[in-house]
C-alpha cells in the first residue's frame, strides 16, 4: 500500500494538508506552554488548566498531548531540537573546556527554562510523581553528554590524566544545576566566572 508521501495527484495532496496544519498546531501548542510550566511549575497544572492558559480547548490540546508530562517531554525536545546542532559544532570546534562558561552565561537569558528545570528536579524527586521517570531521563542524558565530551577533552591532552571521568562529570552536572539554582535567587552571580574557576582544576 502506497504511504501517505508515495501518492499522487489531487487526493494524496489533499493528505498531506491536514497533517502539515496538526503539526504546525502542535508545535504551536508546545512553544506556547513553555511559558505556562516556566510560570505555574507542573505539579499544579492540569491539562484542562494549561488548555485554559493556551486559550484553547482541552479537547484540542488532549488530541496532540494525552496528558501534560507528554506536552511537558515535548516542551524539552523542542529546546533540544532548536540548541543541539549549533551544540555540537560549537563541541567539535572549541570543546567542552572553553565553551560551558559561555552556555551557562547564554542561560541567563532564559530564566524561565532554568526555572523550569529547576522545579522539575525538585518536583520529580518522588518516585510516584508522573514526571519522575521523565526527569531521571533528562539527568543521565546529561551526565552521559558530559562524559562524552570529557573524554573528548582527555584524547585531546587537554585533560589532567588523574581525572576519574564519570565522577567529574557528576561534579560538573551538578555545579551546573547547583550554580542555576543559586542564580535563580541572586541574579547577581556570576555563574561563568564560577565555572571558569572550577574548570581550571581539570586542566594539566
Amino acid at each position: 500500500m502506497p504511504t501517505m508521501k508515495q501518492q499522487s495527484g489531487k487526493d494524496g495532496l489533499k493528505a498531506r494538508g491536514p497533517y502539515a496544519n496538526g503539526q504546525q498546531r502542535r508545535e504551536e501548542f508546545v512553544s506556547r506552554a513553555f511559558g505556562v510550566f516556566a510560570t505555574s511549575g507542573f505539579q499544579r497544572l492540569s491539562l484542562r488548566k494549561i488548555a485554559q492558559e493556551l486559550g484553547v480547548s482541552h479537547a484540542a490540546l488532549s488530541y496532540h498531548f494525552p496528558s501534560k508530562e507528554d506536552l511537558l517531554q515535548a516542551v524539552f525536545e523542542l529546546q533540544s531540537e532548536h540548541d543541539r546542532p549549533l551544540l555540537e559544532k560549537a563541541l567539535a570546534e572549541r570543546g567542552l573546556l572553553d565553551l560551558l562558561p559561555e552556555l551557562v552565561r547564554q542561560n541567563e537569558a532564559i530564566p524561565g527554562l532554568i526555572q523550569l528545570d529547576a522545579t522539575m528536579q525538585a518536583e520529580g524527586i518522588r518516585p510516584d510523581h508522573p514526571a519522575h521517570d521523565f526527569t531521571v531521563q533528562r539527568i543521565n542524558q546529561l551526565n552521559f553528554d558530559i562524559l562524552r565530551e570529557l573524554e573528548r577533552e582527555r584524547d585531546r591532552g587537554r585533560l589532567r590524566p588523574d581525572l576519574n571521568l564519570e565522577i567529574t562529570a557528576r561534579q560538573l552536572t551538578a555545579m551546573v544545576r547547583g550554580l542555576q539554582m543559586q542564580w535563580l535567587y541572586d541574579p547577581t552571580l556570576d555563574m561563568a566566572a564560577h565555572m571558569t574557576a572550577f574548570l581550571s582544576l581539570l586542566r594539566p
